[in-house]
């Protein structure tokens, strides 16, 4: 309870940390998802991301299948062992195996995960346990060599399976994982688009000899990938993301490289997967850029009045109007420039990271998140893309740097509104 505390206290004090992202123990924006979606506009960047959320899957299989081993095997009931005659076959089994140091619960995961992390030879008396199990089995002689432990487990384990009706993992879905893996980023760029260009050439193939040739697929092989990656990861891409999204709450909309169409083939593909534009507005679209646009529109419109008012001699109470539009050109040129909504900011909202091409279900999703956002704020940005920024250190900085903005709209429009109110009239 108090690391949870403490946690929380953290968050109140600083930007959080690219490992509290990845264990997901952070809050929007600064969560995986907007940082998964940060990346994907950077091509194969978002790989190593990927690579990390396929490696931690991967461990998690790892991590279930060695307790699962401890649970089935090590509380066999053996009372159950003794009324069977397979039961009890098993149970000597697994006895002369422990007896004999070939099979170890009490050991770390990583070498219980080892399929040849015994070098010892079965002895007689174990070979002659392992054939009657077999015997009572119903399986060849010549089916499960002798000394292979992942496949006496895997055999053990699915009758245990069979028994009691719960699925069970087996080494050769760790394998199979494991492969897949390297199959996805270590083994070429020509047979998966998420492969890891900047690994060096050692680690690949000593990875793809442990698992292709030595059948490994336990974690630890690709610990100097995860660490590559992990470094990659913090150094080059979170300081990127953080500015972008700690220090900014209005975002243009971006481009995911994966979508780029090469040819007619990608452009029927991203036509058939419903990619679309979420939204028409400029002001959603291209955030920045519109709100300058706009920005600039009312900052010339004040110009014109404020000429106008002037070369028709009108009194300088009567020019002060031009305040109203010289607000709101340099609210929209601000708020442009440093990518920041000042409303936006007060009422603790930010803008969401989306791609510019989306699938209809995420955009569900993402009116879903964003009904407890007042309609009003919609005005610029679309209300779709707007969500509340729930970490708290991340909404009182954009409420500081909203804050910063005030100050420099206010300035800029009082010495705009001072100047033409003050210059003496002269009609023309």
């Amino acid at each position: 309870m108090n690391n949870v505390e403490d946690f929380e206290k953290i968050q109140y004090e600083r930007l959080p940390t690219l490992y509290e992202v990845l264990l997901q123990r952070t809050s929007r924006p600064v969560d995986l998802w907007t940082f998964y979606t940060f990346l994907s506009q950077f091509p194969y960047a978002i790989n190593y991301l990927d690579f990390w959320v396929d490696l931690m899957a991967h461990t998690r299989l790892c991590q279930s299948y060695v307790q699962m081993v401890r649970k089935s095997l090590a509380n066999f009931p053996h009372e159950q062992q003794q009324n069977e005659d397979g039961s009890a076959a098993t149970f000597n089994l697994l006895d002369a195996l422990i007896e004999e140091g070939h099979l170890n619960l009490q050991q770390t995961p990583e070498n219980l995960l080892q399929n040849d992390a015994s070098d010892v030879p079965f002895s007689p008396r174990l070979n002659e346990i392992l054939g009657n199990w077999k015997h009572h089995s119903g399986i060849s002689q010549d089916a499960l060599q002798n000394e292979d432990m992942a496949l006496i487990l895997d055999e053990i384990l699915k009758r245990r399976s069979q028994q009691d009706g719960v699925p069970q993992i087996t080494t050769k879905q760790l394998l199979h994982s494991a492969m897949g893996l390297c199959t996805t980023y270590l083994v070429s760029p020509e047979r998966s688009e998420r492969y890891l260009s900047n690994i060096p050439a050692e680690t690949r193939t000593r990875i793809l000899e442990d698992i292709q040739l030595e059948r490994r697929y336990d974690v630890a092989i690709f610990d100097d990938v995860k660490t590559l990656t992990y470094q990659f990861l913090e150094m080059d891409c979170f300081p990127k993301f953080l500015s972008r999204v700690a220090l900014h709450n209005i975002h243009d909309e971006i481009s995911d490289w994966r979508f780029h169409s090469v040819g007619v083939t990608n452009e029927k593909n991203r036509r058939s997967r419903g990619q679309t534009h979420i939204s028409r507005s400029p002001f959603s679209n291209h955030t920045s850029i519109s709100r300058i646009g706009l920005g600039l529109l009312w900052l010339g419109i004040g110009f014109w009045i404020g000429y106008v008012l002037i070369f028709l001699a009108y009194g300088r109470a009567i020019r002060v109007v031009t305040v109203v539009p010289f607000a709101l050109g340099c609210y929209c040129v601000v708020c442009g420039m440093y990518q920041v909504d000042i409303v936006y900011s007060w009422f603790g909202v930010t803008q969401r990271l989306l791609h510019r091409h989306k699938n209809s279900s995420d955009d569900a999703g993402a009116a879903t998140d964003a009904d407890h956002v007042p309609g009003v704020l919609a005005v610029f940005g679309g209300k779709s893309r707007l969500t509340s920024v729930q970490h708290p250190f991340t909404r009182r900085l954009l409420r500081k740097r909203g804050w910063w903005c005030l100050l420099l709209v206010a300035g800029a429009t009082a010495v705009l509104t001072v100047i033409f109110s003050c210059v003496p009239g002269r009609r023309v």
